[in-house]
């Protein structure tokens, strides 16, 4: 894909950076929203197989990829939802189909429980689904001063290869540019206490019942090797949306927009086009 420049909006004092790829103004919106510890860089691969037929928005979710990380933020699911619908107001957007990989995918579904006028369609890609808030231990935990450096210190650890390879089916997808990429905002010190204030401020997800009430139309899309998010999960969704569809990949893990970016353009073009 072509150099892309990034582009940056305020919300609530934070810079957020964004990309676009605009055509032409009667095209359908999409706007993509990455998962936890990644950015929009992952979406890539997705956006030269519908960038013809979308106006395509990729956006940082705070604190991660290239959006300010600061400890005044509340990283919450709720305001991360906010932050997609005034970025939609922004650009003066409408309605837009929205896709989101696991956080995201979380994010989207609160934005089209709270705001289903605004949002055209759902492109869920193993969406975090049924966590319950932290519980008591790892709130007080995170009140520790020392819990960033801990944290810091664990991730470090495990290293962005093997969060990589945990999160793919083929870890022979793993190339040196995704390293890179993945691991520029874990340099930045400030991203740990950032991470430890969202232990505190992450609300659990949307409720059975919550999601009962979402009447948009729904794609849902699970590897069926995802170590992080089981297929299981995505069952149970399927469940408690009431226009959802379901698709499924062998052999293919957690990270899909890496792993699947062709097959789930595909369906999302079959799908999409007809609502558009």
């Amino acid at each position: 894909m072509e150099h892309v420049e990034n582009k940056w909006m305020i919300y609530k004092g934070s810079n957020i950076c964004y990309q676009q790829f605009l055509t032409n103004q009667n095209k359908p919106f999409l706007i993509f929203l990455h998962g936890f510890l990644s950015c929009q860089f992952s979406f890539r691969k997705m956006i030269p197989h519908l960038k013809q037929h979308f106006n395509i928005y990729t956006l940082d979710i705070p604190p991660f990829g290239m959006s300010d990380r600061k400890t005044s933020f509340e990283y919450s699911y709720q305001n991360m939802a906010d932050l997609v619908i005034e970025f939609m107001n922004y650009h003066s957007i409408d309605k837009a189909h929205l896709a989101g990989h696991s956080m995201g995918g979380q994010v989207a579904l609160r934005c089209a429980y709270g705001h289903g006028n605004r949002v055209k369609s759902l492109i869920l890609l193993s969406p975090s689904s049924y966590l319950v808030k932290a519980d008591r231990l790892s709130y007080l935990l995170s009140l520790f001063p020392l819990f960033p450096k801990i944290l810091r210190r664990l991730l470090k650890r495990k290293g962005v290869f093997e969060m990589l390879r945990q999160s793919l089916s083929n870890e022979s997808l793993i190339t040196n540019h995704m390293l890179k990429q993945y691991k520029q905002p874990f340099l930045d010190r400030k991203i740990y206490l950032c991470m430890t204030k969202m232990i505190r401020d992450r609300e659990g997800d949307l409720s059975p019942s919550m999601l009962r009430n979402i009447e948009t139309k729904t794609l849902l899309f699970w590897g069926k090797q995802d170590e992080i998010i089981p297929i299981s999960t995505g069952y149970q969704l399927l469940k408690d949306l009431p226009s959802a569809s379901f698709i499924s990949f062998n052999n293919a893990g957690h990270l899909l927009p890496e792993e699947t970016p062709n097959q789930i353009c595909e369906w999302m073009l079959y799908h999409l086009l007809k609502t558009k």
